[in-house]
């Protein structure tokens, strides 16, 4: 049973605080619960036919093992879509299955590369390719975290996502007794005590 302003705003097809206002549409993208919903993390859900042409389409620039993959497609879509290793490593091996990647061992880690029945299939499948990738330039979330390109910032870009899902998953935020909700404004403020203390000095 939902409290009546998560069900209100869920109707309206709207987000909530200061996701407020992304439209319905935005809302669906995200599992109909806005970023932090209770299926699924962030981002869009992906066609799997569309995330096996992504992985083509970035394996054409040369071998990648899998985490390059991911993070190739998650800067080529601006970090609107970044694909778990549950769908990119099971994506791979039917594609190694179809002929159309070649695993090679390189050190600790498998190297894909595409073969030639991939690259072909690519040719085939071109305009597929693109409507793949296009399904992302209007997506709300492409561009909104833009500098965080370091492995450190996309650590912390995670970490505020889990604490996003934390707080909104399945409306509990809004169902939440005055208690709780003291203890949870407590420890927010603690936390941005804090924060604000590591910046202190910042320049």
């Amino acid at each position: 049973m939902f409290h009546p302003f998560f069900a209100r705003h869920r109707r309206a097809g709207r987000g909530f605080g200061p996701f407020e206002g992304f439209g319905a549409e935005w809302q669906e993208s995200w599992g109909g619960w806005g970023p932090f919903g209770g299926r699924g993390g962030p981002g869009p859900r992906v066609d799997r036919g569309d995330v096996k042409l992504l992985i083509l389409s970035v394996l054409r620039d040369g071998p990648k093992h899998g985490y390059e993959i991911m993070r190739a497609i998650e800067q080529r879509t601006g970090a609107a879509y970044t694909p778990s290793p549950g769908t990119v490593y099971p994506t791979l091996q039917m594609l190694e299955d179809l002929g159309h990647v070649q695993a090679q061992e390189g050190g600790e880690r498998k190297v894909y590369a595409l073969t030639d029945a991939g690259r072909a299939y690519l040719d085939e499948h071109r305009a597929a390719e693109q409507e793949a990738w296009t399904q992302f330039e209007r997506h709300p979330w492409r561009g909104m975290f833009p500098g965080f390109g370091t492995e450190e910032q996309r650590q912390l870009r995670d970490e505020l996502f889990e604490m996003g899902r934390a707080l909104f998953a399945g409306g509990r935020i809004f169902r939440a007794d005055a208690a709780r909700l003291t203890r949870i404004r407590e420890i927010l403020r603690g936390a941005r005590q804090q924060i604000e203390a590591v910046f202190a000095d910042y320049v």
